[in-house]
């Protein structure tokens, strides 16, 4: 029995997005700051129009590596004026231009990388990684996922397509 417990508990924990204050589908995203590999600060609203993907990872995460890949296809898939990808580190494991860069260069990202405050974990109610958001043009979470999946691609993808299609008719 206390071999099912443990990984029940850990599933309810990494995937459960209800709680205090907890963000849901259809809430409107937080907007928050972020800073590029180009030292550029924006925020999340600056992406006028668009679907947004937004994935949280962290420089500590053997599965964040391991989506890089399914991410990468997603941005080569879907035309920058579909689809915009962010991927965010958090200030308190990179603070600096350098490292941001090195570590998507290291990893192979293809998509724009940026890091941000730490405060917006808990705003974002991260407290694992992978975490994928999905918003629409108006900035509303249409989807949430947290952690990953045999086919993360595939589940994505068919989000980010119905999205899309709900947007051009």
């Amino acid at each position: 029995m206390k071999k099912f417990l443990i990984p029940l508990l850990l599933f309810i924990l990494l995937f459960s997005t209800e709680g205090q204050g907890a963000l849901k589908k259809g809430d409107s995203a937080p907007d928050f700051d972020i800073t590029g590999v180009d030292g550029n600060s924006s925020n999340l609203y600056q992406f006028k129009g668009k679907v947004i993907l937004i994935e949280f990872l962290s420089v500590k995460c053997f599965a964040c590596d391991m989506v890089i890949p399914d991410i990468n296809r997603l941005r080569d898939k879907f035309p920058n004026e579909q689809l915009t990808i962010i991927g965010v580190l958090f200030s308190d494991e990179i603070s600096n231009i350098n490292k941001l860069y090195d570590f998507a260069k290291d990893r192979g990202i293809k998509y724009p990388i940026y890091f941000a405050d730490s405060k917006f974990k808990k705003l974002y109610n991260v407290f694992g990684f992978p975490n994928f958001f999905i918003l629409n043009e108006k900035k509303q979470i249409i989807q949430i996922y947290r952690g990953i999946t045999r086919d993360t691609f595939g589940l994505l993808n068919s989000d980010i397509e119905k999205v899309l299609k709900k947007g051009g008719e």
